[in-house]
């Protein structure tokens, strides 16, 4: 049963009784950590891909960016098309693009054909990815939709570090003289594996509300986001030229415009790109800018701290990634474990991870102070047990909190929604917290100057998260509608 705002109990639709559920979200979970270890796994790869394909630092940068950008650019478009088509059938049409363009990526022989097969592989990601959220939402009941959000979110953040760790050990395997590019090819088997699951795992489910999709949204809304985020990804390299700034106000301009258009089609009884009734929900709102907040924090922590470890402590890549294991074990077991905290703390659960991360940043920024260059990963295990930690209570339960309001008909746009907050706010934090740090470190090459320079860095980090604290002691204990 499930209990809607007249507070009049309803049954449950059908398909939330499959008894595959559980089954279906393993599949569509390895779709998931897929997408999401492909926007991490290329940083400590860089410097392989480089010489193998003989790149310049701006290429380098394209074969990042080209992924993030499609990526984000065209998340709310993919949530709304599995809302209009099927999430089922847009799901499998993104996981098979996904194999595909990653088979692009490991056979690239020049930088351009990267730069593209990246491109390419962000769209079908794009594609993919809104499905996960959207069939969660509109397969599991009650309180088991809580506890899949927790795996999803649990998912996300093992990639988040998995990028880093597996990506390290692969190229320094050199499996079959490859190099870099298993950390492409891996995608193939998991892939394939995942695809053939789904088709009788998976079940199909539709928005009855959405009956085409509003083009016009598409472009503003794409261009919007384009505007958004090439600056934040590009600029910094490019010094901040003037139009990087020109952009970044434009955006703003054209996400104005796109609300109103998104207003002109719902007053027209048409089926918009984003429902803007969602924007009502105040544990939607506010949750959305306490994510902002976390996964900018989230991201800048993984790409500094292993520009850190490796050109500022000489760390090699397989050393860099088994660095964060002490953090890898951490978080899978607060993540597991939160399952069973959050029906006493609810969203205080968010804040105590919150405070346990601030905690371990504190106690890593003071041993970076006391070892400098002898400081080993051994060292630093206690302060990233402690991060970990916190990570891994707050990242499931901060999404299961920002859609545990949701309509299943709305499932697709406030999972588009979402999951574009998100990929904007890695590359802010990318963005404006790299700026931060290579800022501060200067034309500095020692220890002391890559210390100075994270100290900087992560002050910054630790006021996001001070941010993330104060807004989710805004959103009640135990949200709800009548909250």
């Amino acid at each position: 049963m499930t209990l809607h705002s007249s507070g009049t109990a309803q049954p449950a639709p059908a398909i939330e009784l499959d008894a595959n559920r559980w089954r279906s979200l393993t599949v569509i979970l390895f779709a998931a950590f897929l997408v999401a270890l492909d926007f991490f796994v290329v940083n400590v790869a860089i410097p392989s891909i480089k010489a193998d394909l003989h790149a310049s630092f701006s290429q380098i940068q394209l074969v990042i960016a080209s992924y993030g950008l499609t990526y984000a650019v065209l998340l709310i478009s993919g949530g709304r098309l599995g809302d209009i088509y099927g999430r089922k059938r847009m799901f499998m049409l993104g996981i098979a693009g996904f194999i595909v363009t990653s088979l692009f990526c490991g056979l690239a022989r020049s930088p351009g054909v990267l730069i593209g097969a990246r491109a390419l592989q962000g769209i079908t990601g794009a594609l993919l990815f809104p499905q996960v959220l959207s069939i969660i939402q509109v397969t599991f009941p009650g309180k088991e939709r809580a506890a899949a959000f927790g795996f999803f979110g649990m998912t996300i953040g093992m990639a988040s570090f998995s990028g880093n760790v597996l990506g390290g050990l692969l190229v320094y395997a050199n499996i079959l003289g490859l190099g870099w590019r298993p950390i492409f090819l891996i995608n193939l088997p998991i892939g394939l594996i995942t695809l053939c699951a789904a088709v009788s795992m998976v079940k199909e489910s539709r928005s009855p509300k959405a009956k085409r999709l509003d083009l016009g949204g598409v472009a503003m809304v794409s261009a919007a986001l384009s505007m958004l985020l090439y600056p934040l990804i590009a600029g910094r390299d490019a010094g901040w030229p003037p139009w990087t700034f020109a952009s970044l106000a434009g955006s703003v301009a054209m996400l104005a415009v796109f609300v109103r258009f998104e207003k002109f089609v719902s007053a027209r009884g048409g089926s918009p790109l984003v429902e803007l009734s969602l924007f009502h929900d105040r544990v939607f709102v506010t949750g959305l800018f306490s994510g902002i907040c976390f996964f900018n924090s989230a991201a800048a922590f993984f790409l500094i701290s292993t520009i850190f470890l490796q050109n500022g402590l000489g760390y090699s890549s397989k050393d860099a990634g088994l660095a964060f294991a002490s953090f890898a074990a951490a978080f899978l077991f607060s993540s597991l474990s939160s399952a069973r905290i959050q029906p006493k703390l609810g969203s205080r659960i968010i804040n105590l991870g919150a405070f346990l991360m601030i905690v371990g940043l504190v106690i890593l920024l003071r041993l970076t102070r006391m070892y400098g260059a002898a400081l080993t990963g051994l060292e630093l295990a206690p302060a990233l047990l402690i991060y970990g930690t916190g990570q891994g209570f707050v990242m499931p339960t901060l999404i299961s909190t920002i859609l545990i309001n949701i309509k299943g008909s709305d499932a697709g746009s406030a999972s588009g929604v979402l999951t574009t907050v998100q990929q904007v706010s890695f590359a802010m934090g990318v963005a404006v917290i790299g700026t931060v740090f290579f800022g501060a470190l200067g034309s500095g090459t020692d220890v002391a100057s890559f210390v100075h320079a994270l100290r900087t860095a992560f002050t910054v980090n630790i006021c996001l998260l001070t941010v993330t604290f104060l807004l989710v002691l805004r959103i009640p204990r135990f949200p709800t509608k009548a909250a």
